[in-house]
């Protein structure tokens, strides 16, 4: 008999080595087998592939691949390996186990308080390079929580990656259908354009390499604000054109800023000069390019 996961002999017993009982369900975060069979093992999150990969015990990187695999999500690299996760380094089918132990536990046993639940959830964050994004464990536990409350209120069941942790953690009821929202860098260009030849007054101060506008473009420079809000004006992202770069009667800033999908629309500022409305598809593909000028 061989195991449908890795690919090796396990014999009458059904039980393989590395992967455990052949009917064994998969951990939605975790290590497993690495698809792509460019690496031993892969870490999952939410039951997405990311670029976190293993052999033996060494941890390390491989985005490439991990682009290969349908559903994809980038995580950042952890910065150190806690004391747990070099343990349940030891293999894939240790992670398995443990995770599998922990919402079992969890789910039946509950008069054992939250201490169990807590520091599965608090463990997965740290494994999947996630913790990061709060300022301590209580921060991160009162969000987790959060996330569940607004599920039982009737909230959507999407989210990013740290909530889909929180709801394996705290509220699984709502795993099942559970959407991760997609992120994406978005690329932006705004163009000035000297209108010298039209007013006998040029638009661009430029010192050959670097330039701003001036005149009736002096709002124009390395410092203007660009922010991306939702339809009630909420700011989702906020970042500046920066250094200007010459061009031939141009003046061409570029930027870029962080955003997650799940609103009707982006509405991109760019200091004084307008709002320019967009769906989180056109921002993914095409990114932002305004002009000013001529």
């Amino acid at each position: 008999m061989v195991c449908p996961h890795c690919g090796s002999d396990v014999g009458d017993s059904g039980v393989c080595d590395r992967c455990g009982p052949l009917g064994a369900t998969v951990a939605l975060t975790g290590w497993r087998p690495d698809p792509t069979a460019r690496h031993e093992g892969r870490y999952y999150i939410a039951d997405r592939p990311t670029s976190r990969v293993r052999n033996g015990k060494a941890e390390t990187t491989d985005p490439i691949g991990g682009q290969m695999l349908p559903g994809y999500v980038e995580v950042p690299s952890p910065s150190r390996t806690s004391v747990r996760s070099a343990w349940l380094g030891t293999g894939a089918a240790t992670a398995v186990i443990v995770v599998l132990a922990l919402v079992v536990w969890a789910l039946l046993l509950p008069r054992h308080g939250s201490a169990s639940p807590d520091a599965g959830y608090l463990s997965a964050l740290k494994d999947s390079g996630l913790a990061g994004q709060f300022n301590s464990d209580a921060n991160a536990l009162a969000y987790g929580r959060r996330v569940c409350k607004q599920l039982e209120d009737g909230g959507a069941q999407q989210g990013l990656a740290a909530d889909k942790v929180a709801v394996d953690a705290f509220c699984p009821k709502f795993s099942e259908g559970f959407r991760v929202l997609e992120t994406a860098t978005v690329s932006g260009t705004f163009v000035l354009t000297d209108t010298k030849s039209d007013t006998d007054i040029s638009s661009i101060a430029s010192d050959g390499t670097s330039c701003e506008g001036t005149n009736g473009y002096s709002d124009v420079g390395r410092n203007t604000q660009v922010t991306v809000k939702n339809s009630k004006g909420e700011i989702l992202a906020a970042t500046s054109l920066g250094v200007g770069r010459s061009g031939d009667a141009t003046c061409t800033f570029s930027f870029n800023f962080p955003l997650t999908e799940g609103q009707d629309r982006y509405v991109v500022s760019v200091g004084r000069r307008g709002d320019f409305v967009y769906t989180f598809n056109q921002l993914q593909r095409q990114g932002v390019e305004i002009h000013l000028g001529r």
